[in-house]
């Protein structure tokens, strides 16, 4: 049975050096005083979530609430400090930009490095599906992706991540398109991965499309969370792939 669980998840941060404390508290949480000069920031306290099939999950709060770190903890790129995280499913993190990714790489490499990661075997057909999807040049799959645009990257990311079906889908509002033509080429991939995910968390500050899509919507503040409000379920859940330009 595809599940989440989340008990009692803590995630600290340890800091060295000078920083501006005051400004890292309002960006990351609360900062811990340990003795001698160790300082750490504790940027999830103490989190519990549990998640079966069916269920639509947002992430809501201002910057540096924890959303995307929570996120993070959950597709396993950061380990908790403390407490347990146990997943049953495969899981397709869409994380954001560079999320996985060795820029100094070429493209290919880096799309078999990400399959890989995420289970599945990079064969040369495999490959040339996620190459066809970006639209990007056939010469481009042998350059360095630090020579990509964000935009490009993006693509590269995006067509590698939802090449697959996922038990579990985690969504940060990092996704971002450069034309029309392919935001909607990825809408509806997306909107594919939705409907057949059998759960879905999405970090949001959109607040209608986490009542559109979601089941319940979980408010956090400063990395714990402040209130979980349940949301009547909509008649059809709808998600928008929403532009985003410099």
């Amino acid at each position: 049975m595809v599940s989440i669980n989340l008990r009692n998840v803590c995630l600290d941060y340890p800091l060295y050096g000078a920083y501006d404390f005051s400004l890292k508290r309002r960006l990351l949480g609360h900062i811990i005083r340990e003795p001698g000069e160790m300082r750490i920031i504790r940027a999830v306290d103490n989190v519990t979530i549990k998640a079966e099939a069916g269920s639509r999950i947002g992430l809501a709060g201002p910057n540096g609430s924890g959303k995307s770190t929570l996120l993070r903890l959950i597709a396993g790129v950061y380990p908790p400090s403390s407490g347990s995280v146990s997943l049953q499913g495969n899981v397709v993190p869409l994380l954001g930009l560079n999320a996985g990714v060795n820029l100094d790489f070429v493209a290919e490499d880096n799309i078999a490095l990400l399959l890989r990661i995420s289970g599945r075997k990079p064969t040369r057909a495999v490959i040339d599906d996620i190459w066809a999807f970006t639209e990007l040049e056939a010469r481009m799959q042998r350059l360095p992706l630090r020579m990509f645009s964000s935009g490009m990257l993006m693509r590269v990311l995006f067509a590698t991540a939802t090449a697959f079906p996922a038990d579990i889908l985690l969504l940060d509002e990092w996704l971002s398109v450069v034309d029309e033509h392919f935001a909607e080429k990825a809408q509806e991939r997306l909107l594919h991965m939705v409907s057949q995910a059998a759960i879905v968390i999405i970090a949001s500050h959109d607040q209608p499309l986490l009542r559109r899509t979601c089941t319940s919507i979980i408010n956090l503040d400063h990395g714990r969370i402040a209130s979980t409000v349940t949301v009547e379920p909509p008649a059809t859940h709808s998600f928008e792939l929403r532009e985003k330009r410099a």
